[in-house]
């Protein structure tokens, strides 16, 4: 018999910027870093043999918790990866939700009748990820391997395994970031110890502690932004509270404004730095949108907005006393440089 633990990778951007990461490269985040100590912590007394992971690098980052106090190497592969996502890759789940709720809903519900350009078919991943396992497990028979993947990949083998069709995948909860399965494989036969254990996790350090769309009795566009070029007739109200908010017009650059379903929440404008670094000039969210995780999907949009310029660096300048320092510090920005009383921070975004 082999034993395997089979993980899901820590917080990444795709899960607090709201966006549809399949194949896309996220990078972990501040709180995925604390997710990694506490599921090294859970493992410290674990005998594990291999470490395999998708190759994508929120799952090689994660793995380091099992890899590194054992000095072993991380096996990479592309058939732990999460589903390919086609068209929907690096699209805000907002935006998806509005534009394609039909198949928005199926790849929640049903995802074997899920199907866009250029995505995976749900049972392609199913045998990928079950003839690796067969395969990895045969190699390793009587020791323990650990595996890392990702959230839809993990969701559709369980659900196979435990009998289910496509159509009821409801049944099988999503796992939480570092949440942990245990199989026992056999013969070709597995049997499920358990799954979704994010026991290792507190409310603090949960991700799905901070959200409701996993949960059963979610409504899918609750939470979720959408976005619109910022038009200044349709907007012009919101235009007009940033500026008294903010003290400053925003100037004539790439400029977006976010909806929860048709109501208006922010406002975003970048710009690219005379060095070619990106640029947030305003970051603007309506006071009864600051809380609830909106201020990070404004932030993951800039982020992707950048990367396809090929930016590096993320920067925004805001006094020391704004909350916006707060907020940047939180998603790991640094202060470079204070002028005129003002904090000039930055973020590395480079992906490739």
């Amino acid at each position: 018999m082999t034993k395997i633990f089979l993980i899901r990778h820590a917080e990444a951007e795709g899960n607090i910027h709201r966006r549809a990461h399949g194949h896309y490269e996220g990078q972990v985040t501040k709180r995925g870093l604390v997710q990694i100590d506490l599921l090294k912590q859970r493992f410290l007394n674990e005998k594990i043999d291999a470490v395999y992971a998708s190759d994508l690098q929120r799952t090689r980052t994660t793995a380091s918790a099992l890899s590194e106090p054992r000095g072993l190497d991380i096996i990479p592969t592309n058939r732990l990866r999460e589903v390919c996502m086609g068209a929907w890759e690096d699209v805000a789940w907002g935006d998806i939700e509005y534009s394609e709720p039909e198949m928005n809903v199926l790849f929640n519900s049903d995802p074997a009748r899920w199907n866009i350009p250029g995505s995976e078919p749900y049972y392609d991943v199913i045998s990928r990820m079950t003839r690796f396992l067969d395969e990895t497990a045969l190699l390793h028979d009587g020791g323990t391997i650990a595996f890392f993947s990702h959230g839809f990949a993990i969701r559709s083998f369980i659900c196979q395994q435990m009998g289910f069709t496509s159509g009821e995948t409801r049944n099988v909860q999503y796992s939480d970031n570092t949440a942990v399965a245990l199989l026992n494989w056999e013969n070709n036969a597995v049997k499920i110890e358990y799954h979704g254990d994010n026991s290792h996790l507190s409310d603090d350090t949960s991700t799905f502690a901070r959200q409701r769309w996993w949960r059963g009795e979610k409504n899918l566009m609750n939470e979720n932004l959408r976005y619109m070029p910022l038009d200044e007739n349709r907007d012009s109200k919101m235009i007009e509270n940033c500026r008294i908010e903010l003290g400053k017009r925003i100037p004539e650059c790439k400029a977006y404004t976010a909806f929860l379903r048709n109501e208006p929440a922010g406002i975003i404008a970048l710009e690219t730095a005379s060095d070619g670094a990106g640029l947030i000039n305003t970051i603007y969210l309506a006071p009864e949108f600051r809380k609830g995780g909106y201020g990070a999907q404004l932030l993951g949009l800039a982020i992707s907005e950048f990367r396809k310029s090929r930016r590096e660096v993320l920067r925004i300048e805001a006094p020391p006393e704004s909350p916006v320092v707060k907020f940047c510090y939180t998603h790991s920005f640094v202060n470079i440089s204070e002028t005129g009383g003002m904090l000039l921070l930055e973020k590395r975004i480079k992906n490739w």
